[in-house]
């Protein structure tokens, strides 16, 4: 087959260099787990481009704060206000802490958890009713605030602190309460890449006791829990994620920051996306994340 010459061929227009973008970005994850490996390759580069165009062309809203990365912890894609890599990058995670504390826990007391009875609002958890009896996989599936509540009040403050430390954590300022050791208030502040990166972390370790319970309640949180827009969008058991409802850190403060963390696909992870929306609760930023991932062509056929 002869050579076609430069004044042969024209360049399509813009708008359409930008749909061919997207859709090699999806081929590039439907059928390349190697991109997510690859560092600085020129797949992944082109997966890059072509997922940073699809982002901010369908999800252009200024309230959607956003980190995709790959496996390794890169950075994919994003828009974060200030930037993500900035020193003034920091935001109160609500209850994206918790498998955290779950983790510091878990350390001090043999991987033993306990089973707590919610009763909603007498035992402080956000939903009114409770959740009633549950153990570590659903109070992360559920984000329940009164099984968290009570670990914390079982934890060695200092011996946590080092956990979390290794997850790239700051953790709590000193003298926190137990209430913002679970991710309420403004006791706790973190960069938005250390808690990507913890929760990248946190997976790899999936073969440990804890860390796979963890997983697993991830797993229902976003099958039926509090994430279950995730699955909802994507196909079930397809993705792991956990969300938070945090106290807002924009200027004017709104009513709240929500937050969804997931791991994409739910087996063997290659990307990682953080969401935070200005204005709502994490459980309705999960139904953004699942459909963010849906339009890069995660999810079901």
């Amino acid at each position: 087959m002869g050579s076609l010459s430069s004044e042969t061929v024209e360049s399509p227009p813009a708008p359409v260099r930008l749909v061919l973008v997207a859709v090699v970005a999806s081929f590039v994850l439907l059928f390349c787990g190697r991109c997510a490996s690859a560092q600085n390759g020129p797949e992944t580069r082109l997966f890059s481009q072509g997922a940073q165009a699809n982002l901010d062309r369908n999800f252009p809203d200024a309230n959607i704060s956003y980190l995709l990365m790959d496996a390794t912890g890169q950075v994919i894609a994003e828009r974060w206000t200030p930037p993500a890599n900035s020193e003034h990058a920091v935001v109160y995670p609500g209850s994206l802490v918790k498998p955290f504390l779950a983790i510091a826990y878990g350390e001090q007391h043999g991987g033993v958890f306990p089973t707590v009875r919610c009763l909603g609002a007498k035992t402080h958890c956000w939903l009114p009713a409770g959740h009633g009896s549950l153990g570590l996989e659903e109070a992360v599936a559920q984000s329940c605030n009164a099984y968290f509540l009570e670990i914390a009040a079982h934890l060695e403050r200092k011996r946590a602190q080092q956990t979390l430390l290794h997850y790239g954590l700051l953790g709590p300022a000193s003298g926190a309460s137990n209430e913002n050791l679970i991710g309420l208030g403004t006791g706790w502040r973190e960069s938005p890449l250390a808690l990507a990166r913890a929760y990248i972390e946190l997976e790899r370790q999936h073969h440990n006791a804890t860390q796979s319970r963890i997983v697993k309640g991830m797993l229902e949180s976003a099958a039926r829990g509090t994430a279950r827009e995730v699955d909802a969008a994507l196909g079930d058991d397809a993705a792991l994620a956990k969300t938070g409802t945090a106290v807002c850190s924009h200027t004017p403060q709104g009513v709240a920051d929500g937050f969804t963390v997931v791991l994409y696909p739910a087996m063997q992870p290659r990307l990682l996306l953080l969401l935070r929306i200005h204005g709502v609760t994490g459980a309705k930023s999960a139904r953004v994340a699942g459909a963010m991932l849906r339009s890069l062509g995660a999810g079901r056929r």
